[in-house]
């Protein structure tokens, strides 16, 4: 990364102050940019160049590789000439997502770790002390029964059968993003929203994204053409492009908003109903803005609830595999005990 998510959330806390203290927009990057820790001295001669140029501040943060969501968050909120308003809006969406992604990898570092050790261990004693143990048993003729012949043989296939997964896995994902990246947008969005755990979150973030949006839009009185002339223009955001033909289709039609997006089926059943009630009561971006808070508090519970089940999964996984290894050594150790007596 060009700059760390840190500072990432710390530049537009620190941009917002400085255009509410009336800074303008050039100054206020300038004076950040000598503070916030860059990796690439060329970017940093690059923003300065674009910011003498008259450069915007969606085009500063794409160039530092901001998230496209905040992107065009900043993007159209300078069309309306709300960013400063806009910003701490941004800032909050990055401070929850960094705290979910934190969460995440916390939960599954540690199983994680343990799982790596214990297929290390049992390489090692697969090579070593197991292999030892079963010419010991057979000199002395120890019958070992069936099912410590079916643990011994999990065992020994584990570590390989576990690198040909995450092999096949990784694999598959870089095939699948290549194949998806052809496909035409509606198919590929057709193949997404039929993977459980993706389906999921891909709704989740496209509900969010829009509502977001639209709650901007609405808020400064653009209407549903203008919206669709607006996302026709992004030429390098295939789904802005996907959806402006959508509405456009669905405007022609006489279709209302929340009848259009129901068609799409990219979007969660609630912004459809909160739609609907913000068209029958005129106050439709307030009910976006808080349909869009509503969403993302959402998308931290369903993480939760994810951490909450792969966590004791994988502990229950790893106590089996130790279980299994202490009666694959110890039970044809008493059997031989019995044998010597």
């Amino acid at each position: 990364m060009l700059i760390s998510e840190k500072n990432q959330i710390d530049l537009l806390q620190r941009l917002h102050d400085l255009l509410q203290h009336g800074f303008t927009l050039s100054e206020s990057f300038k004076f950040l940019l000598q503070h916030i820790k860059i990796k690439s001295p060329k970017l940093i001669s690059l923003i300065n160049t674009r910011l003498d140029q008259g450069a915007q501040c969606y085009e500063i943060l794409s160039l530092l590789k901001y998230p496209k969501i905040i992107i065009m968050l900043i993007y159209f909120s300078e069309l309306f000439s709300e960013l400063t308003s806009t910003l701490p809006h941004a800032k909050d969406y990055l401070i929850r997502n960094n705290k979910a992604k934190q969460q995440l990898i916390r939960t599954l570092q540690y199983p994680l770790l343990l799982i790596t050790i214990f297929i290390g261990m049992l390489i090692i004693l697969n090579h070593t002390i197991i292999s030892e143990f079963q010419a010991l048993y057979n000199s002395f003729d120890v019958e070992i029964s069936k099912t410590q012949l079916i643990l011994s043989s999990i065992l020994i296939y584990l570590p390989k059968t576990l690198l040909i997964i995450t092999l096949n896995c990784l694999i598959f994902s870089y095939l699948f993003y290549k194949i998806t990246k052809k496909l035409s947008i509606n198919l590929k969005y057709r193949i997404i929203l039929k993977i459980p755990i993706l389906r999921t979150f891909f709704k989740f973030y496209k509900t969010y994204r829009l509502s977001t949006e639209f709650a901007l839009f609405y808020k400064n009185g653009v209407t549903l053409q203008s919206i669709v002339d607006i996302y026709s223009k992004q030429k390098n955001d295939t789904y802005l492009i996907y959806l402006a033909r959508k509405l456009a289709t669905g405007s022609q039609s006489g279709h209302k908003l929340s009848e259009i997006l129901k068609k799409i089926s990219c979007f969660e059943e609630g912004l459809i109903n909160f739609i609907e009630e913000g068209e029958k009561t005129g106050k439709l971006d307030i009910e976006l803005k808080l349909y869009s808070e509503i969403i993302f508090t959402k998308i931290e519970r369903y993480l939760q609830l994810l951490i909450k089940f792969i966590q004791p999964t994988i502990f229950i996984m790893l106590g089996i595999l130790i279980i299994s290894l202490y009666l694959v050594i110890m039970l044809p150790m008493f059997d031989l005990m019995q044998t010597i007596k």
